[in-house]
């Protein structure tokens, strides 16, 4: 009988009530979920242990968004990303177009259903 780990996940938004409800979301559907607010930060925690998905908004206000993309797709074992940001923002299009250039997998726009992102959460993760 074999006992596979949970699907490891890391959660990197600014907002600290979005941070909470992507925690809470994906705690609740079986994931292990680290948080963190900023991208260096992300990118320490993942050099120290990679994580199977990384949900990373665009638009941090702390180290950018777009380069925080391009350092974990660099990585030795590059994650699956989903970039998040506002839909209500003008550039959020171009900046999706953007970002699946430099790797991210999926965009996810703001307000989300919390379907659709667990969705396309379970989606990458079947994938990996």
């Amino acid at each position: 009988m074999s006992c596979s780990l949970p699907k490891r996940i890391l959660v990197v938004e600014d907002d600290a009530e979005m941070r909470h409800l992507f925690g809470l979301l994906l705690n609740g559907d079986g994931y292990e979920v680290t948080l963190c607010a900023d991208g260096a930060e992300a990118l320490s925690m993942y050099r120290k242990s990679p994580f199977d998905l990384v949900i990373l908004e665009l638009l941090l206000t702390e180290h950018d968004g777009f380069e925080t993309l391009i350092k974990l797709r660099r990585m030795a074992s590059p994650p699956r990303i989903i970039v998040t940001t506002r839909s209500s923002w003008t550039a959020a299009e171009v900046f999706f177009k953007m970002a699946k250039q430099l790797g991210a997998h999926e965009a996810l726009a703001k307000p989300f259903t919390a379907e659709q992102f667990l969705g396309i959460t379970r989606k990458l993760l079947a994938e990996n």
